[in-house]
């Protein structure tokens, strides 16, 4: 058994708005009606029945759980993997799949009970369906769970392909043991496979049609090794190898929290270890910096490795940490703002330009080169037109 409780979420302009008003909508009609006497009635009411088939359940029955553990679960699952699959999406598509997904987990039920009475409520399927896009868009997130050795709790950073490819397996087989025995059950694990399947298949159909941000490191890129590098994680056996040749050198420094085997990977020459010891090290740390130097070396590795949301994370820290460390904050905001200007270029979405005219006239103001000063200044007039 195991519990997700973090993934890998990069820094991003666009919010999850989407993503943070369905569960409130949800958490609020739960805490309005779950505790009055009438809410058994609500729930037959608006509940899908199978054998009294009105599509208006099929919505509203999405909105409606069976008590707090229900949806604290559902809302916990939504919460972790709805904002990155938002993210990918865009507001408008994300609703839309979120609706789709949970009405094909009614409908999976409705094909194999078509004569229950018994009211299937939760956001089960939809869930679901955003865990089958994740699938698709984020193989290769790590996701940090929790699970149980007898009586011994573990903590582990796995593949977001092992992890949610095991759930759905699970689902698979006790789908197929309700259909087999005919018998419902408490949890609706045919409501959460279609879910599943048709989330799945909708993120290939947003990646294929070009109505997402194509990276190829969805998950046909991935079976194919068509997947470019940008994503690409070292096994943490390999980091700790690194990490310990470099402690059993009479020429390291301490390694601290694991920094300083960054900085001794650079220094070696080693910068790709560097960089793939650095995204281990973000994930696991909110905060933490190199030294000035270092940092903005890492980050203009992850840089040109095309792996952005890190490297922004990287160039932030670097900029917070170190505001007036000349030319390196300068170098810093004016790389963090070419790399954005690529992405507005590259997506049109305009919300970031503000941003991007701060940082250009900040490398603009303080860079020591003349050259990057008027570099930075070429691209504001730019920004402006």
């Amino acid at each position: 058994m195991f519990f997700p409780y973090a993934d890998e979420n990069p820094p991003h302009a666009r919010k999850p708005w989407v993503n943070w008003a369905l569960i409130a909508v949800n958490v609020l009609i739960f805490f309005q009606f779950a505790g009055g006497p009438e809410y058994r009635d609500i729930v037959m009411r608006y509940g899908f029945k199978p054998a009294q088939f009105e599509p208006l359940t099929l919505l509203t029955s999405l909105f409606l759980h069976g008590g707090f553990m229900h949806i604290a679960g559902n809302m916990w699952f939504l919460f972790l993997f709805g904002d990155n699959v938002e993210r990918r999406c865009g507001h408008l598509l994300y609703f839309i799949a979120y609706i789709m997904c949970g009405v094909a987990g009614d409908i999976s039920h409705f094909v194999f009970f078509p004569n229950s009475n018994v009211p299937s409520i939760g956001a089960s399927g939809a869930i679901f369906g955003v865990l089958g896009m994740y699938l698709f868009f984020f193989p290769r997130n790590r996701i940090k769970v929790i699970f149980f050795i007898f009586f011994f709790i573990q903590r582990a950073a796995i593949s977001a392909i092992w992890v949610i490819g095991l759930w759905f397996v699970f689902e698979v087989i006790s789908s197929s043991m309700q259909t087999m025995g005919g018998v419902e059950s408490g949890v609706g694990h045919l409501a959460h496979s279609g879910g599943f399947v048709v989330g799945a298949a909708l993120a290939g159909i947003f990646t294929m049609l070009g109505l997402v941000e194509h990276e190829d490191d969805h998950l046909l890129a991935v079976m194919s090794g068509r997947a470019r590098p940008r994503r690409s994680y070292s096994s943490d056996d390999e980091i700790e190898a690194a990490e310990y040749r470099l402690e059993r050198s009479p020429y390291a420094a301490p390694v601290d929290d694991g920094r300083g085997a960054i900085v001794q990977l650079l220094h070696a020459g080693r910068t790709d270890e560097a960089r793939r010891a650095w995204r281990r090290y973000a994930f696991d740390h909110a905060e933490g910096v190199l030294p000035v130097r270092e940092q903005l070396e890492v980050a203009l590795a992850l840089d040109k490795n095309g792996e952005r949301g890190v490297a922004r994370d990287a160039y932030e820290r670097l900029i917070n940490a170190y505001p007036n460390e000349q030319p390196f904050a300068a170098e810093a905001n004016l790389a963090l703002a070419g790399m954005l200007l690529q992405e507005l270029k590259e997506s049109g979405d305009a919300r970031e330009v503000p941003m991007i005219q701060r940082l250009l006239l900040r490398a603009a103001e303080t860079h020591p080169q003349q050259n990057r000063r008027a570099l930075a200044q070429k691209w504001l007039e730019a920004l402006a037109h």
